[in-house]
């Protein structure tokens, strides 16, 4: 995979309720969370964890808001790289 490369979609979970997010996906092998933010930007959180990807599933699952976990558990502590941008022209 390229440096910037989307990921597969293989993990994808799609969140239509969101007002923060379209899509939360992520990589077991390159440790990447790769969030789709409804303005249509694409981030890549680097070095998160498995564990924190369980959190996340488990947290969406119980009904919780998934730019609420993204803010709180992902956003402070995690490198993040932006791979696209939306661009409104």
């Amino acid at each position: 995979m390229k440096k910037n490369e989307r990921l597969s979609r293989r993990n994808a979970v799609y969140t239509p309720g969101s007002t923060a997010t379209n899509m939360i996906n992520y990589s077991e092998t390159s440790l990447k969370l790769e969030v789709e933010y409804v303005d249509g930007d694409v981030y890549h959180y680097l070095e998160v964890e498995p564990e924190k990807w369980e959190e996340y599933r488990d947290w969406v699952a119980q009904g919780k808001s998934s730019g609420e976990f993204v803010n709180k558990y992902i956003k402070p502590f995690y490198e993040q790289r932006r791979i696209e941008q939306h661009s409104s022209v």
